[in-house]
């Protein structure tokens, strides 16, 4: 990353410390990922170092926000108002379940994404309870039109969503995160929690690496790529480490993702040099399952709640304005070519349900 000087002093030192922890990884470990002695790759130990830095801030921020009911985001105590937030509510538990479900996953009774049967509006306004940064997600849901489009899996088809419109679904788009980046600008609270408002989005709809996917497609004549990198990238997946042990999470390497792909989908590029960024993108995927599962501390406790300790919010937001995840942000242009390979990137990673 190379700009640690502007961080904070106790961001500076943590970031430090993940840096040195990546240098205790057993040998042929360490060798793989970031080369052997005499030939170190140490921009890319600062590239991993970055990408796990930026986990255990979602999961410090994430650990240090208070849950409300819903009832207490409401502006207005109208009737109108929470009748508009139970729809919203149960709109968002219908798409959330179904996505939980296609992964196999059985949630906890109690969970926020279980359907709560209540038989009044108050007692279930009163009954779901959600973080800031959740509720924020859920109306971004209901009321972006790209999400809603995307979980409805209309985005793809030209009879449902025709090109006119999804030029103007994206220019809504286009316009939150701009007001997302004004945002982030105001106060170190804002920028973490803008910053992480654009992570968590762009990790559940990667638009922004679809985006650049198709204008790279468009400029090479590509046509198909291949399902199981796309996944490999933006996808819940499983892989087995080279070093031992199978692992399964989101892969969510936001910001790098999108330099990688050049690296996976240019169809000049050698097989064997592909297998060989296949591999090396598992070994980083489990490296951060590790990191935020596994990997303890010198107190014997967890890593990242070591982390969560040791931080705070200004320390966060000094390391976001040096990571900028804003980069990954561009105002779209669209060409004919461009929206085909674009529904057609969604609709490989994204398959209507009868797929």
């Amino acid at each position: 990353m190379g700009e640690e000087e502007k961080m904070t002093s106790a961001m500076r030192r943590l970031y430090l410390d993940i840096i040195g922890s990546l240098g205790t990884l057993p040998p042929k470990q360490k060798g793989y990922i970031f080369g052997y002695p005499g030939k170190e790759y140490f921009g890319f130990v600062h590239y991993v170092a970055a990408y796990i830095t930026l986990e255990f801030i979602k999961y410090s921020f994430d650990k240090s926000d208070p849950e409300y009911p819903l009832r207490h985001f409401l502006e207005e105590k109208t009737d109108d108002e929470r009748m508009l937030q139970s729809r919203i509510m149960k709109y968002v538990l219908k798409y959330k379940k179904e996505e939980i479900e296609r992964l196999g996953i059985t949630l906890p009774e109690g969970h926020k994404y279980s359907q709560i049967e209540m038989d009044t509006i108050e007692k279930r306004l009163a009954g779901y309870r959600l973080t800031e940064m959740n509720f924020f997600e859920h109306q971004n849901i209901h009321d972006l039109e790209i999400v809603k489009s995307i979980v409805e899996r209309r985005i793809m088809h030209a009879k449902k969503v025709p090109n006119a419109h999804f030029k103007e679904v994206f220019e809504q788009y286009d316009v939150f995160v701009s007001s997302l980046k004004s945002r982030a600008a105001k106060s170190d609270r804002d920028m973490v929690f803008a910053s992480l408002a654009l992570f968590t989005l762009e990790w559940h709809y990667p638009i922004e690496t679809l985006y650049k996917l198709s204008m790279m497609m468009e400029a090479r004549s590509i046509t198909e790529i291949d399902k199981k990198d796309l996944n490999l990238l933006c996808a819940p997946i499983t892989v087995e480490s080279m070093f031992g042990g199978w692992f399964t999470a989101d892969s969510r390497m936001v910001k790098e993702r999108i330099e990688l792909f050049l690296s996976l989908f240019d169809d000049e590029l050698d097989d064997s040099l592909k297998e060989e960024t296949r591999s090396r993108i598992k070994e980083i995927f489990v490296l951060g399952v590790k990191y935020k599962e596994v990997i303890t501390a010198s107190d014997g406790g967890l890593y990242k709640d070591w982390f969560a300790r040791e931080s705070s919010v200004a320390d966060w937001a000094s390391f976001l304005r040096c990571y900028d995840i804003f980069s990954i942000w561009e105002k779209k242009e669209w060409t004919n070519r461009r929206i085909k390979n674009m529904r057609y990137l969604m609709g490989v990673l994204i398959p209507d349900r009868t797929d």
